[in-house]
């Protein structure tokens, strides 16, 4: 038990500080330089290390107690700021995933009203062009305008952002498909998961939650930016960063998700006793949701 603890605390301190001081460390010293130069000043370097030496000099830097005290502020700063990167990381993320501002959302959902009205009518043009000369043009066309309906979302937007709607797609492809309220059904599928499918699902979530951290930081040095402009470039790098990698996160989880629903649906209704012959049925999911949902 005592080792078990001890690799367990090592563990703890790696996450502390990958997550918390570095991070935090890395924007403190942006701040320091920033309150230093200032903008005028930006990139004096002489500036800087004349502060330093200034600051090496103070009598009371040889003092191991006082040194002592920086030291345990230096790391109680570090941790405040980490979790409230963590903490503001959340709130991104809640953001990403929000339904409000409505007017955001009903823009969206416009553009992807316009975008699937021009891909039905491409498609009926591919239709009438079949059999003459321009029916890979016509073909080629409606996929284009296919793609660009999809880059806008899977599914008619109902949230402001895309992050959003591309996880809330897959309640919606799901009951579209099978009739089967994914809500019900998670929990009991994710008992039936294997364990290495697990693992993958829960670490593109990590990852999606990771890049909303990233976000938090961004934020932290575009604040720094208002003394120091470096600062603000190296955020809004973050910042793009951050969204990048959250688009990655959220396709992978909610891709998983909707496969770990299709291959798993068959085995869900077999586990709750309804019969189901070769795939997933409407009929069959609709049975599993009023099963699920304690109805008659």
């Amino acid at each position: 038990m005592t080792k078990f603890l001890e690799a367990l605390g090592g563990k703890l301190a790696e996450r502390w500080i990958a997550l918390m001081l570095g991070p935090s460390v890395l924007l403190m010293s942006a701040a320091a330089v920033g309150v230093t130069l200032g903008h005028r000043r930006w990139n004096d370097i002489g500036l800087l290390l004349t502060r330093l030496n200034e600051l090496s000099a103070e009598p009371a830097l040889g003092n191991t107690g006082t040194l002592v005290l920086l030291l345990a502020g230096l790391l109680a700063a570090s941790a405040g700021l980490g979790l409230a990167a963590t903490g503001l990381g959340v709130t991104v993320e809640r953001l990403w995933l929000a339904t409000r501002p409505r007017w955001l959302a009903d823009r969206r959902r416009q553009r992807w009203d316009d975008a699937h009205a021009a891909f039905n009518h491409a498609l009926l043009e591919a239709a009438r062009a079949e059999g003459t000369s321009g029916a890979a043009a016509a073909a080629a066309r409606a996929r284009e305008l296919n793609a660009r309906r999809n880059r806008i979302g899977l599914t008619s937007p109902d949230h402001p952002f895309w992050l959003g709607d591309r996880i809330a797609a897959v309640d919606t492809r799901v009951w579209r498909a099978y009739r089967l309220d994914i809500s019900s059904a998670w929990p009991r599928i994710w008992l039936i998961l294997a364990e290495d499918v697990r693992a993958e699902i829960v670490a593109s979530r990590a990852r999606l939650a990771a890049a909303a951290r990233l976000m938090a930081w961004a934020v932290g040095y575009l604040a720094v930016g208002a003394v120091w402009w470096p600062s603000a470039v190296a955020g809004a790098v973050a910042a793009a960063t951050a969204w990048r990698r959250a688009r990655i996160a959220g396709v992978a989880f909610a891709e998983l998700s909707e496969s770990a629903v299709d291959l798993q649906g068959r085995q869900l209704a077999e586990s709750l006793g309804i019969a189901c012959e070769g795939t997933l049925t409407e009929d069959v999911g609709a049975e599993i949701t009023t099963a699920l949902r304690k109805q008659t």
